[in-house]
Parts: structure tokens; C-alpha cells; sequence
């Protein structure tokens, strides 16, 4: 099934001025589906993008995307908004006079995933989905990360899906190629019947509806040369489970998922159920090049990146690396030893791959950033110890930043403390600090170099300078899960 872009999905319009006479209102109701509201940031709040200057003078803004949960909200799930930040000191006394108290603008809301950002940062994808009369709707539309305009959009109906299924969308960038993968998560009730439960409290039978349910995956590629999209491609008719984890190269999508046990055969649940398997799929095909069973952990979650060899990495049980293989599925496990040493509290690790080839990660409930080098068997070449902050878990999920140059690792304060520090990579010695006793739950450094620290209440964004100076805050009605 191939699916032409909707050229009427997105009409563009000028947000400072009257455009084709759209109000904002119009935009975010237009005919871009059920399942997603867009609009550009509002760019006449004081400046334009790209670091230049608005025409009254005003010292430049620029905006980050948040992607979180509306508190208090009509949308019960993942929305992205746009917040204008400083990226100067004069930014910072800007900010208030230009943006408050309206400090960000809906991008999207009802969004199938959380949006996933292309290798180079240059777009940023959303998957939404409209359940229609004969399916399923899936939408991808790929955000221009400067001015946050649609770039391209597509759309393809998966048939025969329920009104009451749930379809989880995972959108996957390949980097040097322009297809962009979808892999579905297709959930369905298998069945519905009756059951006597009894009430707790009063010990009394009642007849209850139950219903089961079973998941498969099916894949969709979006091509940004001519915005078409071809599939929905099935997988193996046989239940899994609904989490998987996909990465891509230039030529592959690689998906690891896990076989749903089943539950009239127990020695199958002892014999099975640790075990899954990862697929290799041609970008573009619905065809396996290569389908081997992988060593636990099962997927869903866990960070991965792909490697300058087109091999993909993941990071489990906290301490190991994964390197599994594009081409054969072999998979080698390496540990990280500075994450093996002592107890940590539980943590929200991470991984990144950096544009020099190496892969920097992190385990704040052990107060421990580490860079190394994959061409290596990832050697440690860098290794930070900080004391760890008081949340070294939960969303945001990003702890720890390193910079662009690899030269300063900024982390979340001190329990203690709280703030921000930052530390020289080279040594691991302290460089930097600051902190007004405010306690922060993620960091983040936004493409100007701002770093964008958040809280658990508002004000909730915190913005400062590359040498740990606060730059100012701004309030957001999102619970904060990530930030692009």
C-alpha cells in the first residue's frame, strides 16, 4: 500500500503577520487529523531564529521542544510545546518583557510515541494515530528543527484494526539514507468473556467483563524524497509482546522483540520466555535478511545507539554493552567496569554516540559518566565521578550532558546541594557550580549551547550560560519527559 503526502494536511502561513489570514486558532484545529494539533511558535515574541535579531532591536530567542504530559490538560497523553529561551544575558532580560507570562506554544498533542530526532538534528518526527472507518490511521510528520515548520508529512491506514486497538508507532531514523522506518506495535483484544471476581471488601462474587489481548508488529517506511509511504509490511502472525527496540544504518533496520509465552505451556513460559529475537530487515522491505534469537534482556527501553560500523550497541543491566552485529546478528557483550563497581541507586541511564565516533553514557545513581571508544571493545577514555543528585531516576531522563567539544561534563547537583555542576572530561575535576538550593531532575544542552535544566514544578525550566550563569526561567504546563 503506498500512501501519497497529504500536500492538504499543513497550510503555510506567517505567524507574525496575516499570512493567508489563518488565525492561530485555525491552524491547531486544521485538517491534520483527530490525533494531532501543529502550529509554528509564535516568532513575533521577540525575535526571529538563527541568532539574528528581531527589527525592534531585541536581543535574539531561540526555543526549545518539550515532550510531556499536559498538567492540567484536555490530552491525557505525550504533547510537544515549543518554549522560547535566552541564549545571552541580554536574552535573559528580554525574556520576560517579550515572552512572559506566554512562554510556550503547541506543537502537537495525542502523539503515538515520543518524537524522535534525525542523526544530524535537522528534523524532528511525530507519529500520531486516527482510528478511521477501516483502521487505522498512522501520521508521520517530520518537524524543521529551526523553524519548526512541517516539513514533510504522510499517511497510510493499516486495515482490518479495531476501533479499540492500541497501535504504538516507533519512528526510526537511518542515518544516510532518507527513509525514515515506522515499526507498529499493533495490540488487539483476542477475546472477551465474563468472569466472577470477588469484591474485596465485602467478599461477594460479581460478574466482570475481561478481555484478552494479543500484539504483533508490522513496519512502514516513509521516504523523504517523495513523501510517499509504502507498507504496512505484517510480521510473524505469532503474539508478542508489544515493547521492541529498533535502530537502523544506512541499510538496515534492525528490531529486536520477544515471542508473547503462552500460558497454557508452562515448560514453554521456563523454556522461552527470557528469549528474544532480533530481525534484520532491508531498509524499505517486509522481508527478513536475517532472524536469530538474542540474549536477554528482553527489549523496550533500554539505550541503544548505532555505531560508525553500522553495528548497533545497547546498554543493559546498567553495566554491559551489547555490539550486535548488522550483518550476521552475532552479538558480543562488554562490560563498562566503571559502572560494575559499588552500589548505585537505581538510575536513568543513558547512551549517546558522538559525531567523533566514540559513545558517552551515563549512570547518575552511581555518580558516574563515562566516554569510550566502540573501535576499542569500548575502552574507557574518559571517566567522571560525581556525587549523585537526588533524583538519579524517573523523567527527564537525561542527567548529564556532555559538551559539544567533549571537553566539560555537565551534571545535576549534589542531593545536598542541588544545582548544576560541571566537570573537566579530561580529569574529572570539578570546574564549575552553581545552585540556589532549587533541586532539578533533568539537563539538558540545547543546540546553542544553552543548557535547559528542569524541575518537578514551576518554574519548571531553568536556562543558563556554558559557564553554569543563569540565564532565566520560564513556567510550562507539561510534566517534562524529554527535551529536542
Amino acid at each position: 500500500m503506498r500512501s501519497r503526502r497529504n500536500e492538504n494536511a499543513v497550510k503555510s502561513f506567517s505567524p507574525g503577520g496575516d499570512g493567508f489570514g489563518l488565525s492561530r486558532r485555525e491552524v491547531l484545529t486544521g485538517s491534520i487529523g483527530a490525533g494531532a494539533l501543529l502550529a509554528l511558535p509564535d516568532l513575533g515574541m521577540g525575535g526571529r531564529l538563527g541568532g539574528r535579531s528581531s527589527k525592534s532591536g531585541r536581543a535574539a530567542l531561540q526555543y526549545a521542544f518539550l515532550y510531556g504530559t499536559p498538567d492540567p490538560g484536555p490530552a491525557s497523553s505525550g504533547s510537544l510545546v515549543a518554549t522560547v529561551y535566552p541564549v545571552s544575558r541580554a536574552g535573559s532580560r528580554a525574556i520576560s518583557r517579550a515572552v512572559s507570562p506566554r512562554t510556550s506554544v503547541p506543537v502537537a498533542i495525542k502523539l503515538a510515541a515520543a518524537p524522535v530526532s534525525s542523526p544530524d538534528q535537522a528534523v524532528t518526527a511525530l507519529a500520531t494515530v486516527d482510528m478511521v472507518h477501516d483502521g487505522a490511521r498512522i501520521t508521520l510528520t517530520l518537524l524543521d528543527a529551526t523553524s519548526a515548520a512541517v516539513a514533510q508529512q504522510g499517511s497510510v491506514t493499516v486495515t482490518g484494526v479495531p476501533q479499540d486497538a492500541n497501535v504504538l508507532v516507533t519512528p526510526v531514523f537511518a542515518p544516510g539514507s532518507t527513509i525514515v522506518s515506522m515499526v507498529l506495535a499493533i495490540t488487539m483484544p483476542a477475546g472477551k468473556r465474563l468472569v466472577r471476581k470477588a469484591d474485596p471488601r465485602t467478599g461477594r462474587l460479581a460478574s466482570r467483563s475481561a478481555t484478552t489481548w494479543t500484539s504483533h508488529h508490522a513496519l512502514a517506511y516513509f521516504d523523504q524524497r517523495d513523501g510517499a509511504i509504502t507498507g504496512p509490511f505484517h510480521l510473524s502472525g505469532e503474539p508478542s509482546l508489544a515493547l521492541s527496540t529498533a535502530a537502523a544504518n544506512s541499510s538496515d533496520l534492525l528490531i529486536w522483540t520477544t515471542r508473547e509465552p503462552q500460558p497454557d505451556d508452562p515448560a514453554e513460559i521456563r523454556a522461552q520466555a527470557s528469549l528474544s529475537r532480533l530481525t534484520v530487515f532491508p531498509l524499505g522491505s517486509g522481508t527478513a535478511r536475517l532472524s536469530v534469537l538474542a540474549p536477554a534482556p528482553w527489549p523496550g527501553g533500554e539505550p541503544h545507539v548505532m555505531l560508525r560500523s553500522g553495528d548497533m550497541a545497547r546498554l543493559v543491566r546498567g553495566r554491559d554493552v551489547q555490539v550486535c552485529s548488522a550483518r550476521t546478528g552475532e552479538v558480543t557483550e562488554l562490560g563498562i567496569p566503571a559502572f560494575t563497581h559499588g552500589r548505585a541507586k537505581p538510575s536513568a541511564i543513558t547512551m549517546q554516540a558522538r559525531p567523533d565516533g566514540t559513545v558517552f553514557m551515563t549512570k547518575p545513581g552511581a555518580g558516574m559518566a563515562v566516554i569510550a571508544d566502540p573501535a576499542d571493545s569500548f575502552r574507557t577514555t574518559a571517566h567522571i565521578q560525581f556525587p549523585p543528585p537526588a533524583a538519579p531516576l524517573g523523567a527527564p531522563w537525561s542527567k548529564a550532558v556532555l559538551s559539544p567539544a567533549g571537553d566539560t561534563c555537565y551534571v545535576l547537583g549534589p542531593a545536598a546541594t542541588g544545582g548544576l555542576c560541571a566537570y573537566d572530561a579530561g580529569s574529572g575535576k570539578l570546574v564549575g557550580s552553581y545552585s540556589e538550593g532549587r533541586q532539578y531532575a533533568g539537563l539538558y544542552q540545547l543546540p546553542s549551547g544553552t543548557l535547559l535544566a528542569v524541575r518537578p514544578e514551576n518554574p519548571r525550566l531553568a536556562f543558563f550560560s556554558s559557564g553554569l550563569s543563569p540565564l532565566g526561567t520560564a513556567d510550562t504546563n507539561l510534566y517534562v519527559s524529554a527535551v529536542f
